[in-house]
Parts: structure tokens; C-alpha cells; sequence
């Protein structure tokens, strides 16, 4: 029978305690004291019994963007995208044996928060960076450290990043549409917002071509707020001085979806018998709409771990070029959408 820790402990009249905090590589105890065991253990043949040094975890940074703060209300889409982001971020970080740090920066702190995380003793940064321009992004991008950028993607820049495949999604909404028979089809457009709403805005265009359909310009209605009630007021003044409606609508997100189907109900126009509507994300609201809305889901919380995985292999790997990363979306077919007879 092998030796146990009282045994041990007997032999050189140490409590069962220290002998165990030596061997399991624990503080409190002095070096004389420590040697003293290791080489007891040792000399009897019983190393399997002292635990090997663990090698301290590594530390990725987490760096969360947010255009205005925390402070700022009506902004529940970034709320739901971020909260899901990161969710997938901090599972796949304990997963893979690395400690997070997470730093919220925005546009008021955003040069001091930059600076410091200069000097941030992490072996690499996540930067999520849905709101960001492109200035803010090149800033961490000189940083000298590896980096991956989450959410946002530019075009005349190289840099590792995963994203989401817009327009895969946009495409997904307006086949959906035409398949139904609907060829008359409007847009409710974000501006001055986010590059995702870009390029949806080029997804729909690329989308109606590829399907031989024609978009009426007045049909593509633009939307310039900070969200909020503010998405509501504006879409009501732009539809209440409409004299007709397309068949159908696609909306840059759930939340001008939402609006607009409030908006148009007020007008007595009834969804989807007189409007079809599609929007995007695929919000926990949306399901809980009469009629609940047909949208594109977006796997948030696999972008997250998507992320975590590649700013590992970027650390481990110190390779030449970069790695854009796409993540597919899909149709959630619900009741907001009339086939046409």
C-alpha cells in the first residue's frame, strides 16, 4: 500500500496539513520546510503524490464598444447583440483555460480607455466593435499586440475579425418575399449608424437585382435616430403622408420592424393582410408580436466563441496575413408574411 499524507507527516513531524500544502504546491510554507518534503517524498518513491506546477492562465482582454455608454436608454438592440456577444466570449474563454478581463469603453472615454490598454499585460485583445469608425478601430489596431475585431469589417483594411454575414441575411429575407409573390417590396433603411446597417443596404440592392425585381426609390424609407421613440415618431411621419403602400417591407432590424408595424396599424393598415414585414436579429420581441415577426437569426453567441477561438490561434500562431470570419444567419419564417394569391 502506498504511502499516504499522515504517513508522511509522522515520519518528518510535520502536521498532515503543511505536508499537504507542499504537495499541492500551495503559499505558507517556508522553502527549508518545503524541500524538506519534496525530497522525503522523493527518496521514498512517491512523486506521483506532489502536483505539478500549473502554468498560470493566460489573460485575453476584452474591450466592449458602445457609441454612448451605459447611460444612454432606448438602445435595446445593442443591448440584446452585445449581452449575447459576450455571453459566447466568456464561455469560450473558461473553455479554453483563459482568464477575461472586460473593459467598456465610448466615445467620451475612448482616447484615455485606448491608451491604457496600451500597457494592459494580456496576450490579446477582442475588440468588439459594432459602433465603431473606422479611426477608432485603427487606433487599436496599432496596438502591438494580437487582435481580433468583433462585429465590424473594413473592406480597405487588413485585420483578423468575424462578422456576420449580412447580406446572406438580406438575401434570405427578400427571396423569402418573392418567393410568396410579393414583387413590389420596400425598405426600411438605417442611416448614420453602424457599418452592419451598410451593408444590408447593399445586400438589399444586391438581393432585388439577383431576384430580376424592381424597388420603387420612394419605397426605400430612411431612418436617422439614435433609436428609441425617436424610430417610431420618424417612421410615422414618413408613412402617415404615404397615399400607397408595396406589398411587403424589409427592415434593417427587429426594432424598426416593431415600430413600423405599430405605426401602421395606427394607419389601419393590417399586417400582413394589406404589409407583409421582415425584419432582422431575430429579438426575443419578436416572437411575442401579434403576428409575431418573421426575421433573420443571427448566432450572437457563436460569433462570440468564434472570436475567442481565433484570438487564441493568433496568439499561439504567429502567422502572416488575415482571417475574415463570417458567420451564416437564418430565416425565421413567422406570421408577419402573406403569400399573394
Amino acid at each position: 500500500m502506498g504511502m499516504k499524507v499522515k504517513d508522511i507527516a509522522k515520519m518528518l513531524d510535520l502536521s498532515p496539513s503543511t505536508v499537504s500544502l507542499v504537495l499541492n504546491n500551495k503559499p505558507g510554507i517556508s522553502d527549508v520546510t518545503r524541500e524538506r518534503v519534496k525530497k522525503a517524498v522523493i527518496d521514498l518513491g512517491c512523486e506521483d503524490l506532489i502536483v505539478q506546477d500549473v502554468e498560470e492562465k493566460k489573460t485575453i482582454l476584452f474591450v466592449v464598444y458602445r457609441k454612448h455608454g451605459s447611460s444612454v436608454t432606448g438602445s435595446s438592440y445593442f443591448s440584446q447583440l452585445f449581452s449575447e456577444i459576450i455571453e459566447g466570449v466568456e464561455y469560450q474563454t473558461r473553455a479554453k483555460g483563459y482568464n477575461l478581463m472586460i473593459s467598456y469603453i465610448d466615445q467620451n472615454n475612448f482616447k484615455q480607455e485606448a491608451a491604457r490598454i496600451r500597457s494592459e499585460a494580456v496576450e490579446g485583445i477582442l475588440l468588439l466593435a459594432t459602433e465603431m469608425d473606422v479611426e477608432q478601430i485603427e487606433a487599436f489596431l496599432s496596438i502591438p499586440m494580437p487582435i481580433v475585431v468583433l462585429d465590424n469589417y473594413i473592406e480597405q483594411k487588413q485585420y483578423d475579425c468575424v462578422t456576420m454575414n449580412n447580406e446572406l441575411g438580406v438575401y434570405e429575407a427578400i427571396s423569402h418575399l418573392a418567393a410568396l409573390g410579393h414583387r413590389d417590396i420596400g425598405y426600411f433603411h438605417i442611416v448614420c449608424n453602424a457599418n452592419n446597417f451598410v451593408e444590408r443596404y447593399f445586400g438589399f440592392q444586391r438581393a432585388v437585382e439577383m431576384l430580376g425585381l424592381t424597388v420603387k426609390k420612394e419605397n426605400i424609407i430612411e431612418i436617422a435616430t439614435e433609436g428609441g421613440d425617436a424610430v417610431y415618431e420618424e417612421l410615422k411621419r414618413q408613412l402617415s403622408q404615404r397615399e400607397s403602400l408595396p406589398t411587403a417591407f424589409f427592415a434593417d432590424n427587429d426594432i424598426v420592424a416593431i415600430c413600423a408595424m405599430r405605426v401602421l396599424r395606427e394607419l389601419n393598415v393590417q399586417i400582413p393582410q394589406d404589409v407583409s414585414i421582415v425584419g432582422f436579429d431575430n429579438m426575443a420581441l419578436s416572437e411575442m408580436l401579434d403576428p409575431p415577426l418573421t426575421t433573420i437569426q443571427i448566432p450572437k453567441r457563436k460569433m462570440g466563441m468564434a472570436a475567442v477561438n481565433a484570438i487564441i490561434e493568433k496568439i499561439n500562431e504567429d502567422g502572416v496575413g488575415s482571417l475574415k470570419t463570417e458567420v451564416a444567419t437564418s430565416l425565421i419564417v413567422r406570421h408577419s408574411v402573406r403569400k399573394l394569391e
